[in-house]
């Protein structure tokens, strides 16, 4: 099945931290790891490519950090999967550069193509402002907990 990796799951959690932030407010990568129970040093590296991908700003020196580098509104789901594990694909023919040796005989790429591309849409069309309001819709621990760490 369908599945996102450790490192994608960290970077999803990762920039809902940040962007739980007052704005303006750096976001120190031992506060989120120790919020969300990451390895620090995993963590490091996932920050590394989300600004890479120009997800996010970071700060070097003592009082360095991490902030959003869009607004939340235009930071989705996909941009952030992308990030991590590159271009979305159910299937290894959908891969760039790939050669697949039953191309010519596929019954089911036209499928795959279609559900592949609604993922995409479906993951681009939840953004990091989205996640926030489920959040509050959905109240509770979590909320208090996400709450807390934009003091």
């Amino acid at each position: 099945m369908l599945r996102l990796c450790r490192e994608t799951d960290y970077s999803l959690l990762a920039m809902m931290y940040i962007a739980a932030r007052q704005e303006g407010r750096i976001a120190y990568r031992r506060e989120i790891a120790a919020h969300y129970n990451i390895p620090s040093e995993f963590l490091a590296k996932v920050l590394q490519k989300l600004t890479r991908h120009g997800l996010i700003r970071s700060f070097k020196g003592t009082q360095g950090g991490y902030l959003l580098a869009r607004d939340p509104r235009s930071i989705s789901l996909a941009d952030v999967i992308e990030a991590v594990e590159g271009p979305m694909s159910l299937v290894d023919c959908q891969r760039e550069g790939c050669e697949c040796p039953q191309e010519e005989a596929c019954t089911v790429q036209g499928a795959l193509i279609e559900v592949q591309r609604e993922i995409r849409k479906l993951l681009g069309g939840i953004s990091l402002q989205d996640m926030r309001r489920r959040l509050d819709r959905a109240g509770g621990r979590r909320l208090i907990a996400l709450e807390a760490s934009r003091r």
